[in-house]
């Protein structure tokens, strides 16, 4: 289900953030006022132990405030369950495999924004980076994809948004040691006068990066009548963490951006970096309208 980028509660899983807590109340809240759906997988077992039963009440306390299809029975047999009505539809578990019951369950939530979240096979990443095949490069990339995630999760929105667009609209020519872009340009599509830029991008350095403005000296002499100049955002990242890899981690951070917005519209691509949504990283959770 986490390839799938599908939050899941499960008591054995959460041992640690429900040590200490009242469970009656916890558990409470967590079917009644947090969950998206439950299911249900009913057996004999199910509807002798005290605290599925306390967890089935508070489901079903969901289930009709809501009117809806909010409680969701997988069965393992036939056993009765106190309050689960015969005519509700339910999940035959004896003909359904683990698999199949998780597909069923992604169509039931339907299509859905993710927030943080990091597919723990990027597959198509690997693809991008050229290193399908090479299981080292794969384990060094993964290392400064994590951290560079966790880079991105340390800013704020305004400074999230900045390196993202710089990144997508800047120029890849000089990688992996760094990527640039017009002050003009960033100044356009985020919107920021320059002076923001500058303290925006400055204000970054504990996070790994490096960033400096520079002329573009690119055909200075057919230029050298125009009026204006046009300086640029050099912006190198460093990772902090992992930086005894060799493998380049400034390439990694650039076509982890641009995998991220691969396919969508500017406003989409900027909303999944807002997010942290690097689902289209993954071929188990790119999104089907992209993929």
């Amino acid at each position: 289900m986490a390839k799938r980028g599908i939050r899941v509660f499960y008591d054995e899983r959460e041992k640690v953030q429900l040590w200490g807590k009242d469970l009656y109340a916890h558990l409470d809240d967590i079917y009644q006022n947090l969950a998206q759906h439950c299911v249900l997988f009913a057996s004999t077992d199910y509807a002798e132990k005290v605290w599925t039963n306390h967890e089935r009440r508070s489901a079903q306390a969901r289930a009709i405030k809501e009117q809806g299809d909010y409680l969701l029975p997988a069965r393992f047999d036939h056993t009765p369950i106190p309050g689960l009505p015969d005519t509700v539809g339910y999940v035959d578990l004896r003909g359904t495999s683990p698999a199949e019951l998780v597909d069923l369950i992604e169509q039931k939530l339907g299509p859905r924004e993710k927030e943080e979240f990091f597919p723990p096979i990027p597959d198509l990443l690997y693809q991008r980076l050229g290193i399908e095949n090479d299981s080292d490069a794969q384990q060094i990339a993964l290392e400064h994809a994590h951290h560079w995630f966790n880079v991105l999760r340390r800013m704020t929105q305004v400074e999230r948004e900045v390196i993202g667009l710089a990144f997508v609209h800047g120029c890849p020519e000089e990688l992996p040691d760094n990527m640039h872009i017009y002050v003009d340009l960033l100044r356009r599509v985020t919107g920021l006068p320059p002076a923001k830029l500058k303290r925006v991008l400055g204000g970054l350095n504990s996070l790994g990066f490096t960033c400096t403005i520079r002329e573009d000296h690119e055909d200075a002499f057919e230029r050298s009548a125009q009026l204006g100049q046009a300086p640029l955002f050099q912006i190198e990242w460093v990772d902090l963490v992992g930086n005894e890899f060799e493998y380049p981690e400034m390439l990694v951070a650039t076509e982890t951006i641009f995998g991220a917005v691969d396919g969508c519209c500017e406003a989409c691509g900027v909303g999944a970096i807002r997010r942290l949504d690097f689902s289209h990283l993954a071929s188990a959770t790119v999104s089907e309208e992209h993929s």
